[in-house]
């Protein structure tokens, strides 16, 4: 949404075109606008429901309306199931929706919901398809999708196949055709005449949708709740460098649309107690570290950071795929990965080794041709298909120590050291790239592209050196102790020169880099240190840090270094996670939620922002927004 409020505007997706569902409820005949902006159609009604409510928490937005004497709520959530593969990887989400008499009568209420063939492309000139149809006589189904499917293609970041699936119990009326008609006849007659309008037609031409009316009853005694799901199904999902991979629910319904569906629907109300458990597990553990603000954060973050992957493959060989939104449309950055990856390590580690092995199964099979760390596996979501011939936006220190920060972090998660053994060869190999080059990184780029190339980056070198130490405990995990004392002893090692080289002059900060005196920057990459516990770091290094993060907060929070006012909120909370101090954590946290209650730029919850206006800078909706998690897996006092 580009609004708080449900109603007097349309859903929109990231990029900002309309993806139009509207909401009216009647009551005793009078009917009430509630979501989206029907009325400008001229449908008969004026009357819009009041939003006296908005509750968001890390699985749900919950939206309160009066609508004259009944109270109805519309809940939009997403059960997000961490540790259970069949249900996390489904493609759905749902809308809940409860009625309450305020004036101790009883109301017949009709409630009607609508959804656009604009779910199916951000190109409105495209031809759209629909059908309405019962699945096992208890669930009603409506299929939107393009007339001309074009596998693994994007228009504007949005798939140009598959199967947009609107659906609910069968106890409905229904009607398929343009929106005006749709609307109005429910506006007239508070039900609708069950025909669907096979006229096929372009997404602009009179808008055709599909939508739904029920009765419903309101009293002071009991609410009434009930339930919609909306799913895309893609198939196959991804093209991947030697293979073609389906969404991985299908392994678990025989590839069955209609068994999916059945089985979504079917657990509505179990599904929303999940979404509450969870939200109680995030919520009380957030409140401990950084209260009230900090849980405003992390309530913001959960459904984005899922939002930017997919589970593929079987239940055998599950992969978690990642879309680099936004920034790009690569397919698996690992610098990307790496600031979404806290999000995994918290709520199930498993989660962080299904991203990363798709990237290790690509470079162990030798289909990038060097030594150092591919950036992503494909320049365009969902053609996964690597960079045979080395093509790409070279990170070559930073992609090689992230993968091997990561890996260490799963395996001390997980105590798998099969795994760990199983990739030793091509985990040694990156490492012998940090080896070389990481000290010492001349010219190069890091995740803050934006930034363009850094000579001599403080913050790429420590990333370097916590990668080194990352292998010295992957060598400890497999029993290689030659390596263990090897890779330790080099860290140690560049740790101390690091020092010398990135103190600033002032003894009161390190410096940008190497080359820059009487400059600073948010040397985040020390969470690295502080997550795998490699005690690399004097403390008194993170002490200076927090000392003089604390001495230039700007409204909105720290900057990212004295070069402006731009900051990364994901940085932002991986120097939360690794400071000692709790003025700054809570600075942090505050400075932060205070954002998200003020800024004037609705988009999806931005990265990238001026620490001084709080407008968005370019980024928004991306996956890297997991990285607010980092203060959840460390116990930092």
């Amino acid at each position: 949404m580009s609004a708080r409020e449900l109603y007097g505007t349309w859903p929109t997706f990231w990029r900002g075109p309309v993806r139009g569902m509207a909401g009216l409820v009647r009551v005793d005949g009078k009917t009430y606008e509630f979501m989206g902006h029907p009325t400008q159609d001229n449908i008969g009604t004026n009357l819009q429901a009041k939003q006296v409510g908005l509750k968001v928490t890390p699985t749900q937005s919950i939206f309160t309306f009066n609508a004259g004497p009944i109270v109805l709520e519309v809940n939009f959530f997403t059960p997000i199931d961490p540790t259970d593969l069949k249900r996390l990887s489904l493609p759905a989400s749902y809308i809940a929706a409860t009625v309450r008499s305020t004036d101790k009568s009883k109301h017949d209420v009709q409630l009607y919901i609508d959804l656009s063939g604009e779910w199916t492309s951000s190109d409105v000139n495209e031809v759209v398809e629909w059908d309405v149809f019962k699945v096992n006589n208890v669930i009603l189904n409506a299929n939107l999708h393009l007339k001309n499917q074009k596998t693994f293609d994007e228009f504007n970041d949005m798939a140009k196949w598959g199967t947009i699936k609107f659906f609910t119990d069968s106890l409905i009326t229904y009607k398929a055709g343009d929106s005006v008609s749709l609307r109005s006849k429910f506006v007239k007659d508070g039900i609708l005449d069950d025909i669907v309008d096979k006229n096929y037609r372009r997404i602009n031409d009179n808008w055709p949708g599909v939508a739904f009316a029920r009765n419903m009853i309101a009293s002071e005694q009991r609410s009434e709740t009930v339930f919609y799901g909306v799913a895309h199904v893609r198939r196959p999902a991804i093209n991947y460098t030697d293979s073609q991979l389906n969404q991985l629910w299908e392994s678990y319904f025989s590839g069955d649309d209609n068994k999916m569906i059945d089985f979504v629907l079917g657990e509505s109300q179990a599904a929303l107690k999940r979404a509450v458990d969870l939200d109680s597990r995030i919520v009380a553990d957030a409140h401990k570290v950084g209260g009230d603000s900090y849980v405003k954060v992390v309530s913001a973050a959960l459904r984005q950071a899922f939002g930017g992957t997919e589970l593929v493959g079987t239940p055998e060989k599950p992969w978690l795929m990642l879309k680099e939104i936004s920034s790009d449309g690569n397919c698996q950055t690992v610098d990307v990965i790496y600031p979404h990856f806290p999000v995994q390590l918290y709520l199930n580690p498993l989660l962080l080794k299904y991203l990363l092995d798709p990237l290790i199964d690509n470079q162990e099979k030798g289909y990038f041709p060097y030594k150092y760390c591919i950036h992503d596996l494909g320049s365009s979501y969902p053609r996964c298909i690597g960079h045979r011939d080395g093509k790409q936006e070279d990170m070559e220190v930073e992609e090689s120590a992230n993968m091997l920060i990561m890996m260490s972090a799963y395996v001390r998660a997980t105590d798998d050291k099969d795994w760990a053994t199983k990739h030793y060869k091509i985990a040694k190999q990156w490492t012998q790239y940090l080896v070389d080059h990481g000290l010492i990184t001349g010219d190069a780029l890091t995740t803050d592209d934006f930034l363009q190339r850094i000579k001599n980056s403080t913050n790429l070198s420590i990333k370097a050196i916590a990668g080194i130490g990352a292998m010295a405990q992957l060598s400890e995990k497999v029993g290689n102790q030659a390596d263990q004392k090897y890779y330790r002893q080099i860290a140690e090692n560049y740790v101390t020169k690091w020092i010398d080289y990135a103190e600033d002059p002032s003894k009161k900060h390190l410096k940008f880099s190497y080359n820059t005196a009487n400059t600073w920057f948010m040397v985040y990459n020390m969470y690295a240190d502080i997550l795998l516990d490699t005690k690399l770091v004097p403390e008194w290094v993170y002490k200076q840090q927090d000392e003089w993060y604390l001495s230039v907060p700007n409204k909105y929070g720290v900057p990212l270094s004295n070069v402006d006012a731009q900051t990364k909120l994901d940085w932002v909370m991986f120097t939360a996670a690794s400071s000692s101090d709790s003025r700054l954590r809570q600075l942090m946290f505050d400075r932060t939620a205070q954002w998200l209650r003020e800024t004037t730029g609705r988009v999806p919850f931005s990265d990238r922002i001026d620490s001084n206006s709080g407008q968005p800078i370019h980024f928004i909706n991306r996956p890297v927004i997991g990285g607010v998690f980092a203060p959840l897996t460390v116990n930092r006092k």
